[in-house]
């Protein structure tokens, strides 16, 4: 056969792609991969010539479904914690009539026409889903920038969380007014742990608005960050101080409210694995940086000038608000309707 060089090649592999899907996955015919050949230049795909060119388009076919939901299981033969393993369940929980996606269902979802991720789900009232992204979004990003004082808010995480989500244009805008706009039940921004009400349930409690007026104004955006109360209502309790290192894991573990998160709430962090999530290394983070941590929205409203974040060990604590060493996740808003 004379080698033929084509400039066109969409036009042929679009062709032969409808008669591999429509055979159901067979090949209705045999091209040798070295007799034809095709200009991939600024096209997207990598392969070098037709066949490739074929294979890679059927299977970014077969996995460029919107939207996927599989069920969390960490326990037994059908083990599925990050949506990518090959014992998960699928789920269609995310259509509209279907039973509500319970909490931690995960979700692999298209952002956009070409970019997905993986969320956990943090709750479903049967039109929406609210969920939150698997891994940190952005790193190393202080609550607010400068001296301690989170009566400002998240002002320097919240701008850089939007602007990086700023493309996500398969989730709902989301528009909230801090102080205001309730979530899961809850609209305060300060919230604290009152030893004084000597409950001894290290629960958290959002009661009061720590930020200043200048903050409590109406944000809009494609993703917002989770708030104490929603991470508290996962189960994540407050860390309880005492005498321990909190490094040391097997004694420690139990009094410290360590692992008290679900495992999926405090996965991909540095050494999660050790607390029950499943990320240990951070091997695939550039400069060696380590996600400790991501931030919520809520400020402690117990007397000092920090903020609540959800920690690697799997529990809420308080760092300064200034502090560089935490991350944050993205908490987007899909409507089922649209789905």
């Amino acid at each position: 056969m004379k080698r033929v060089v084509k400039k066109n090649y969409k036009t042929i592999i679009a062709f032969i792609l409808g008669i591999i899907v429509s055979s159901i996955g067979v090949y209705a015919a045999t091209l040798s991969s070295s007799e034809v050949t095709y200009d991939n230049n600024n096209s997207g795909i990598k392969a070098e010539n037709l066949q490739g060119a074929i294979d890679e388009l059927y299977s970014k076919a077969k996995n460029n479904a919107k939207i996927i939901g599989y069920e969390y299981n960490e326990k037994d033969d059908h083990k599925c914690i990050n949506g990518e393993e090959s014992t998960c369940v699928k789920t269609e929980c995310y259509k509209k009539g279907q039973a509500s996606c319970k909490q931690g269902t995960i979700i692999r979802y298209y952002v956009n026409s070409h970019e997905y991720h993986y969320f956990y789900v943090l709750h479903d009232d049967g039109n929406t889903i609210t969920m939150q992204q698997r891994e940190n979004t952005v790193r190393n990003i202080p609550w607010h920038a400068g001296s301690d004082d989170n009566s400002k808010g998240p002002d320097t995480v919240l701008p850089i969380l939007e602007a990086a989500t700023s493309t996500w244009t398969n989730v709902n805008v989301i528009e909230y007014t801090p102080g205001e706009t309730e979530f899961n039940g809850n609209k305060f921004t300060g919230c604290t742990y009152n030893s004084e009400l000597n409950t001894g349930d290290f629960k958290i409690r959002c009661e009061s608005n720590t930020y200043d007026s200048k903050t409590l104004v109406k944000r809009k955006a494609r993703a917002r960050i989770i708030t104490a109360q929603e991470a508290g209502s996962t189960g994540c309790l407050v860390w309880k101080d005492g005498s321990k290192d909190d490094r040391i894991l097997s004694p420690s573990k139990d009094a410290y409210n360590n692992g008290s998160c679900p495992d999926w709430m405090h996965n991909y962090m540095y050494q999660s694995a050790d607390y029950g999530g499943s990320y240990s290394n951070d091997t695939t983070n550039e400069n060696s940086v380590y996600d400790y941590a991501y931030w919520t929205m809520s400020a402690n409203s117990g007397g000092a000038v920090t903020a609540w974040d959800v920690g690697r060990t799997g529990n809420l604590s308080i760092p300064e608000s200034s502090d560089t060493n935490i991350g944050a996740r993205a908490v987007v808003e899909i409507s089922k309707s649209n789905l």
